[in-house]
């Protein structure tokens, strides 16, 4: 069969191509190179619907810290931050001919004039900021952008990656558990329940952290890494697109240390830890703990992400150990008392679908890394910097995490059909005794229609006493009757008769006992 003729595409105008990336940057030579790829990747024509009306990028919402060292062993940094997208520009615009240099750009918040500066001079592939942008929402509805990978083939973990993970915010006010999400970010901001007599609600934050690098002459190297913005104000897509500003801090007051313990001198010289945002964590450890990394390491940018894979793998670390507190404290409730299994049931369902978006986050992690999607070998040398075994035993434990989960919740369903069952024995019991209070009116009833009440009979007569010796003799054959049969079908539904013929009852034991009623009836 010919194939049905289709009409081309039109080509796009000139007018297309100038609009073609001007929402992720600003009209110039990188604006116009997103435009010529968008053929390669159309996720760059568009983009992430959430982002559109709650949360658009905006020029100048974004900041850039400088991170730069000499070329040497062990490199010591200074720290620069650039207030505006045309002071970074006339930084980037110096001839820095003949001066190699190591320099991080740490760039927190995305902004189409702090893209097009940086983007001009670097050049990099325009993915690197469009996936920082997408979102990744659970909803019904599913999103026409994409948020995937490249094809493993073309993944250079030693270029350019890209990582998702949570962070675990708490709430100084008892909040509704509602979608809610970052009004700058778009990110989703997960709501866990409110424990009794608690005025504080513990989240977990979506968040992503970008990566990229080139190496210069001299030995020096240029890296960019892309950061989230701190939680600020909250946007609620319940029906009401309402922002309002939360008061949150870091849940225990941030993760633990992933360094090896400091000796007394360091860590009197050293400032304490800033726990505020990725992007001052990261300045922190580059600019007070970068003596610890080997001089080897830094002879390559590759040495700048160990530092940022730590914290990333310190946050998620952290948010294991909370699920993994959260579910004994599930099974507890199932184990003394069947009290809001709706809510416990809510929360199974929410934890195990979280569960598994974030052990696809981390597989992902693992393949942009190029590590090993495998459980952690236990006989590896012991290594602070090895963060391969950190992710390794992130992703095992949150599959184990997921199985546990997910028994709770066939335990839950278990649980709810005993329940069910035992509420509706219970109905059938209180139906059964109606009936048996029933059959003591019946025969009543039926007396009084078949004498009519009239003449002799009725009421103060003469032969009014017929009526209670029929009467009393009908209520007997009923619950005679009545009795024989319930005594001869059995819990099988066999039909055995309560006698022998010889007149002895037959023995009772051999038959599948049954709890009398009141009534000295079988149920």
């Amino acid at each position: 069969m010919d194939a049905i003729p289709t009409a081309p595409s039109p080509a796009p105008g000139d007018d297309d191509e100038k609009k073609i990336g001007t929402w992720l940057c600003e009209e110039g030579p990188y604006q116009e190179y997103i435009a010529a790829m968008s053929g390669s990747n159309p996720g760059l024509k568009t983009p992430d619907p959430m982002n559109v009306k709650n949360h658009p990028l905006k020029p100048g919402n974004a900041l850039v810290i400088l991170l730069d060292a000499q070329v040497t062993e062990t490199p010591v940094f200074k720290s620069h931050e650039f207030r505006s997208a045309a002071e970074l520009g006339k930084h980037l615009n110096v001839d820095m001919a003949g001066k190699p240099r190591r320099r991080i750009y740490l760039m927190e918040g995305l902004a189409q004039d702090y893209i097009n500066v940086i983007g001009s001079h670097f050049f990099m592939e325009p993915s690197f900021f469009l996936r920082q942008e997408r979102t990744c929402v659970w909803s019904n509805d599913f999103t026409p952008t994409s948020d995937a990978l490249a094809q493993p083939s073309l993944l250079t973990p030693k270029r350019m990656f890209h990582l998702q993970y949570c962070e675990l915010r708490k709430f100084s006010e008892a909040m509704e558990n509602n979608p809610f999400f970052c009004k700058r970010t778009g990110r989703h901001v997960g709501m866990t329940p409110a424990r009794d007599k608690e005025q504080s609600t513990v989240s977990i934050l979506r968040r992503k952290i970008s990566w990229w690098c080139r190496e210069t002459e001299g030995g020096g190297w240029d890296a960019v890494i892309l950061c989230d913005p701190q939680l600020y104000e909250i946007v609620s897509n319940g029906g009401k697109d309402v922002s309002r500003k939360v008061v949150n801090f870091s849940f225990q007051e941030g993760y633990v240390d992933f360094l090896p313990p400091p000796s007394r001198e360091r860590i009197i010289s050293k400032p304490r830890h800033p726990h505020r945002s990725m992007q001052r964590d990261l300045c922190y450890y580059f600019l007070h703990q970068s003596d610890l990394i080997p001089p080897s390491s830094w002879t390559t940018p590759v040495g700048s992400t160990i530092f940022l894979k730590k914290i990333v793998a310190a946050h998620l670390l952290q948010l294991v150990d909370y699920i993994k507190v959260m579910l004994p404290s599930l099974e507890l409730h199932l184990t003394t008392a069947w009290v809001k299994e709706q809510d416990q049931w809510r929360s199974l369902q929410t934890l195990s679908r979280r569960c598994g978006n974030y052990t696809d986050d981390i597989e992902d992690t693992l393949l942009s890394l190029g590590y090993s999607v495998k459980d952690m070998d236990s006989n590896r040398v012991e290594d602070w910097k090895d963060c391969e075994k950190d992710f390794q035993y992130i992703y095992f434990r949150l599959k184990i995490l997921k199985q546990r989960a997910d028994t709770l919740m066939q335990a839950m369903t278990g649980l709810a059909s005993i329940a069910g069952n035992r509420q509706n024995l219970e109905e059938a019991k209180r139906v059964k005794r109606l009936n048996l209070l029933a059959l003591l009116f019946i025969p009543l009833a039926y007396t009084s229609s078949l004498f009519s009440m009239q003449d002799a009979y009725a009421p103060n007569n003469s032969k009014f006493w017929v009526y209670w010796v029929v009467a009393i003799g009908a209520v007997s054959v009923t619950l005679f009757a009545t009795w024989v049969l319930d005594s001869a079908l059995d819990d099988a539904a066999q039909w055995t008769l309560p006698f022998n013929l010889s007149g002895k009852r037959k023995n009772v034991q051999s038959r599948v006992t049954r709890k009398k009623t009141g009534l000295g009836l079988y149920e």
